[in-house]
């Protein structure tokens, strides 16, 4: 026979583990789900690069974002950081274009749930005549999306069904 003690103990442990299971499946719940559009923060310290970017001042964007990574090295570790660091070089040169798919695959690797890069990332594979990789990029968005209702997936889709055919 079980004693009430070691009832008790089990019972205790069996909770703990429902709890650990609980805040696990929390936690994974949080980073799949995708960011609100248009993608935003609290506080947001990316202000004077929005700013700049809203006045297509892609450059002073940039020197934003290096201050800021110099002032703030651990914003280096944020999706949001490397997606617009990939939005402002890929529309301040073409010659940019590699390091700004570099900078939307790292925004993706810290946030995969991070739509907007995902579509960043989808213009910047028909820039490169890779529509099929947009398309994949599409495809996950669609997901994130729970449809082809957000905003976001119907850009990407205009812009690759709008793409000239590669010859």
């Amino acid at each position: 026979m079980i004693q009430p003690q070691q009832q008790a103990h089990g019972l205790a442990l069996r909770m703990g583990q429902a709890f650990a299971s609980f805040l696990l499946l929390a936690c994974l719940t949080a980073l799949a789900e995708p960011r609100p559009e248009p993608y935003s923060t609290g506080a947001d310290v990316f202000s004077e690069t929005r700013q700049a970017l809203q006045s297509q001042q892609w450059l002073q964007a940039l020197d934003a974002l290096r201050q800021l990574s110099r002032v703030m090295p651990e914003i280096t570790d944020d999706a949001e950081f490397h997606n617009l660091m990939g939005y402002s070089l890929r529309q301040a040169s073409p010659s940019h274009l590699g390091a700004a798919v570099d900078h939307y695959q790292q925004a993706l690797r810290l946030e995969p749930a991070h739509v907007q890069a995902r579509a960043y990332l989808g213009q910047a594979y028909l820039m490169q005549g890779r529509p099929d990789l947009a398309r994949e990029q599409l495809q996950h968005i669609e997901h994130l999306c729970k449809g082809q209702a957000c905003e976001t997936w119907r850009d990407l889709q205009r812009a690759i069904q709008t793409q000239p055919v590669q010859r």
